[in-house]
């Protein structure tokens, strides 16, 4: 484990104590990363080489060694042997490298939580698309689409650092937040900016309307299935 993780839970921590006490992740115990995935899978196989070498030298002596016939099932039953060994240390490694493969969310990381945390903020009024998954062990990213009144969106640069303040909690360090903006109806009706978000908030950048759903970023009629966000056809 490097020198840097224990000052990074100390400043997860304190975040989480500082003006966030009604949201959950005050609740949260940062969680420490487990074994290095690439020095694991070299000791697999460094080990699963001794394994197989000691293996092979015992079933020779017990053929040369001992007497009859059951002694040539020696080398079968040590080859099944060093086979399930190495299949039950190899199977944590892939699992776990598998999860940050498939872009699957921490297991420490509750999305309720994540979602109740960021609507908790002050002219926030809702949260969806909320995707998060670990880009290595130690880094995970988040993306969401967080919708502002439209008295308020011009100041979401500030909002997106209030919301990267409950991302860090979580251990949460980059994020993309997309703001869409309410109407007095009660539903999205504009898409004003984007922000980008890492350990400081970006400038916003102008983007192109769009009326035709409560969700503001589609991609197309014909990606309907593929889609987290299910439009509202308007009458």
């Amino acid at each position: 484990m490097n020198d840097g993780t224990a000052p990074e839970l100390e400043a997860r921590s304190i975040s989480a104590s500082s003006g966030h006490h009604e949201h959950r992740h005050v609740s949260v115990t940062p969680s420490r990363p487990g074994r290095d995935l690439g020095m694991f899978g070299v000791l697999i196989h460094v080990v699963g080489d001794a394994i197989n070498n000691i293996g092979v030298i015992a079933s020779a002596l017990i053929i040369w060694k001992a007497h009859g016939e059951a002694r040539y099932y020696a080398d079968p039953a040590i080859g099944v042997f060093i086979s399930i060994m190495i299949f039950l240390t190899a199977w944590p490694l892939t699992r776990n490298s598998g999860r940050i493969l498939l872009q699957v969310a921490p297991n420490e990381i509750s999305l309720d939580d994540v979602k109740h945390d960021i609507e908790m903020i002050p002219g926030i009024e809702s949260v969806h698309e909320l995707h998060i998954w670990r880009l290595d062990q130690r880094k995970s990213i988040a993306s969401a689409h967080v919708v502002v009144d439209g008295r308020t969106v011009k100041s979401f640069t500030d909002k997106a650092k209030v919301i990267m303040e409950c991302l860090h909690a979580y251990g949460i360090h980059s994020a993309t937040l997309q703001p869409e903006v309410q109407d007095a109806h009660g539903e999205p009706e504009t898409l004003s900016t984007s922000v980008s978000v890492g350990s400081d908030a970006g400038a916003p950048t102008q983007r192109r309307p769009n009326n035709d759903s409560k969700c503001q970023i589609l991609c197309g009629s014909q990606c309907g299935g593929m889609r987290c966000c299910t439009p509202i056809h308007m009458s």
